[in-house]
């Protein structure tokens, strides 16, 4: 059984919910992903789960798998830079709290700073 839920995005999780990731990003036309899995989820094949799914519908994405249990500032600003060089459109957490954590913060931080930019007063 597939569960959902919505915290400012979206959250699948149980038996099958995987399946439901090139479904919903064909639907919603994005490009490329941003996966952010522990180490040990990678190294465990846990994540190629996921890039197998995105390999087989033919879907670009990027592996960051940097994370450190009880991310700090240094995880995030190294996330937040990967993010960015990635050309990704969105993100894809596997794992659970700390890369959760990392990618929450992340993506908040880069909505931060291009919020900033974009509020930058320009003169000519």
């Amino acid at each position: 059984m597939v569960n959902r839920f919505v915290l400012n995005g979206i959250s699948y999780h149980g038996k099958g919910a995987i399946q439901e990731i090139p479904g919903l990003v064909q639907a919603k036309g994005l490009k490329k992903a941003f996966i952010a899995s522990d180490p040990d989820l990678v190294k465990f094949n846990v994540t190629k789960k996921v890039t197998d799914l995105l390999d087989a519908a033919g879907m670009d994405y990027e592996v960051y798998s940097d994370i450190k249990p009880n991310p700090t500032i240094e995880n995030v600003q190294t996330g937040v830079e990967a993010y960015k060089a990635s050309g990704a459109d969105y993100m894809i957490t596997i794992g659970g709290g700390s890369s959760m954590d990392t990618v929450i913060i992340t993506k908040a931080e880069h909505l931060r700073r291009r919020i900033a930019l974009e509020a930058l007063p320009f003169s000519t």
